[in-house]
């Protein structure tokens, strides 16, 4: 059994080859020209896209995943069990309608699409988790119940820090932005119920507030289901990554069977997210 997933993947590249999870890339655009991206990128590539988006005369974005790119990939597995887990569908409706119709017109290829219906890092806790279940040798039966039912158990809590990119993403007004700016105000985001769907988890004036806010959160939620291991990904891009190793030890310290990791953002996440922030996706399952 194969898993493929995309660049939205917020793992190291080292890890996403040691845990046998093929990568297709989406493409990334700066000032609507096709800009060279990939998993591999080390941080000084990744830290020259991050100040093109500081830079606000410039425009960078994505577009859905090539069909003729995943095409390539799925026949490459011909014969196998393919598993093509995606970010939220949402977030990409293109990707997902190019998936579906490689799938209706390929009837030979045996590839099974899987929305994870989650961002950042909460789809790539669920990635991290797949893969390891697929290594150990769990079969088609198992995946299945297991990727339909684990979007229920995972969360995302984020920290965003640049307010003026957002407004320049037109998540924000302008007079929020400016407004928030000035009294420093730090933004809390969290995907919950239903998953997916980002909304605001109140707004704070220091990084250690919002760490110590996600952390009460994880912990009320474990409360709930004691016995759960807490699988945790951390991602982080900007000069916060003191803060996002803080959280890391904070999270560790709930204890029990818990396992958090933290990586440097990927380039695909960059463009939605902004160049200043840190979030961690995280599931608590049994299964």
């Amino acid at each position: 059994m194969v898993l493929i997933a995309d660049s939205a993947v917020q793992i190291s590249n080292k890890d996403i080859l040691e845990l046998g999870v093929e990568i297709v890339n989406y493409p990334l655009l700066v000032d609507g020209n096709p800009y060279p991206a990939s998993m591999d990128m080390d941080e000084e590539a990744k830290e020259t896209i991050r100040m093109i988006l500081k830079d606000k005369k410039r425009n960078v974005g994505t577009s859905g995943l090539r069909e003729d790119e995943l095409l390539e990939i799925y026949r490459k597995h011909a014969g196998e069990s393919v598993i093509s887990l995606h970010m939220a569908s949402s977030a990409s409706t293109a990707t997902s309608q190019v998936i579906s119709k490689i799938i209706k017109e390929h009837p030979e290829l045996d590839v099974s699409f899987y929305n994870s219906r989650h961002l950042v890092s909460g789809y790539s806790i669920i990635v991290q988790e797949a893969a390891k279940r697929i290594r150990d040798g769990a079969g088609k039966e198992e995946m299945d119940y297991f990727l339909k039912t684990v979007p229920e158990q995972t969360r995302l809590m984020g920290v965003v820090f640049d307010l003026f990119y957002l407004n320049r993403t037109g998540r924000i007004g302008k007079a929020k932005a400016v407004m928030g700016t000035a009294m420093k105000v730090i933004p809390l985001l969290c995907s919950t119920d239903p998953p997916g769907n980002l909304k605001s988890a109140g707004k704070v004036k220091k990084p250690a507030q919002a760490i110590r806010k996600i952390v009460d959160t994880i912990s009320a939620d474990r409360d709930k289901n004691p016995s759960a291991a807490l699988r945790a990904i951390i991602s982080v891009i900007g000069p916060h990554k003191e803060e996002a190793e803080e959280l890391q030890k904070e999270v560790l310290k709930l204890g029990g069977d818990t396992e958090v990791n933290l990586y440097g953002t990927n380039h695909s996440n960059l463009p939605h997210a902004g160049p200043d922030f840190f979030d961690i996706g995280y599931m608590l399952t049994d299964l």
